[in-house]
């Protein structure tokens, strides 16, 4: 998935750790396998053609990565939305190009998105399927595939009776029960990246956390997007972009932006941190994404969810050490989006 998975247990016998580690990683390589988009032989990368506009069954792996996102997209009000891949891998050339995609190539990928119009997915006879209308779809599930991958290690950990444990996976962490002693894993969050003066920290226990940002993957492009895409002649210099777009409107979002989004499972907060970047500080009336925290920029304080955070999530006040000394906590597990 192109990030850092890192599990950490608590267990005395270290060799069903290694074996509750190692069925971990199994599930992690599992979900990859079936829903990368950067590999063109993946499941995810020809269900589309080979649906056709038919129900075709797919495997377990892509089932419960196609489940979770059924769930996710109505809940997230669209704005979070697998099928604007083709728009997603436009806009990953342009911002490694510095040129804005040509306006009709925009707009016929555009006509693609929409993941009610596009996917349909179903269980018959107890197997997991779908049907996907246009073959042209690409479906991207860079925003909840970790998050799955996340939930089916830890599940397989539990499978072996280890109950405390935290898994990372590339900004996307979830917990079990906490280490003997404690209230509950201590978690610093990095919206900004490393040298960010923004910190976050957390109890975590049995909840999750996952953060959703732009600062390792923007770039500046001259002009204005104007209808379809591309830059008005007349428009100011270059402006700074992030690598998400906006579903609902096909366009790329300003950078910087991240958001930490809390909930029960990773697969929901990947998905809804992913959300919250483009509905930005829009109050929706949805507990779900109530539940996280927006952030316009590196100075500007987070807007905060009416129903921050989720049960399980506990801050804690942030605590600046005196100049040349270390930063207190040192133990804390830190995460940024990958």
């Amino acid at each position: 998935m192109g990030t850092l998975f890192t599990l950490t247990l608590c267990e005395e016998d270290p060799d069903l750790a290694d074996r509750a580690a190692a069925a971990a990683f199994s599930r992690v390589d599992w979900i990859e396998e079936a829903a990368t988009d950067y590999a063109a032989a993946s499941e995810a990368r020809r269900l589309p053609s080979t649906s056709g506009g038919e129900w075709v069954e797919v495997s377990p792996a892509l089932g419960l990565v196609l489940q979770a996102s059924d769930r996710l997209v109505p809940l997230s009000q669209g704005a979070f939305d697998p099928t604007v891949g083709t728009l997603t891998r436009h806009w990953r050339r342009a911002l490694r190009q510095r040129r804005w995609p040509e306006p009709a190539v925009w707009a016929r990928a555009a006509q693609s998105v929409g993941w009610a119009e596009q996917v349909a997915f179903e269980e018959r006879g107890g197997l997991p399927g779908c049907r996907v209308e246009d073959p042209e779809v690409r479906l991207d599930f860079g925003g909840v595939a970790k998050g799955v991958a996340v939930d089916e290690a830890l599940a397989a950990v539990e499978a072996h009776g280890i109950r405390r444990a935290l898994l990372d996976g590339g900004g996307d962490l979830r917990a079990l029960d906490p280490p003997p002693g404690a209230e509950g894993w201590r978690v610093e969050v990095l919206p900004f990246g490393e040298n960010s003066p923004t910190r976050l920290r957390f109890l975590l226990r049995r909840a999750a956390i996952a953060t959703s940002g732009d600062v390792y993957r923007s770039g500046a492009l001259a002009g204005e997007p104007i209808e379809g895409i591309g830059g008005s002649a007349s428009a100011r210099g270059a402006m700074q972009y992030g690598h998400v777009v906006d579903p609902r409107s096909a366009l790329p979002l300003p950078s910087p932006r991240a958001a930490v989004m809390t909930a029960a499972t990773a697969a929901e907060a990947d998905a809804l941190a992913t959300a919250r970047m483009v509905l930005g500080p829009e109050r929706t009336g949805v507990t779900p994404l109530e539940r996280g925290l927006f952030f316009g920029g590196e100075e500007t304080e987070p807007c905060v969810g009416e129903a921050f955070p989720q049960d399980g999530v506990v801050p804690i006040p942030s605590v600046t050490p005196p100049p040349g000394r270390p930063r207190p906590d040192e133990s804390l597990q830190r995460h940024r989006d990958e």
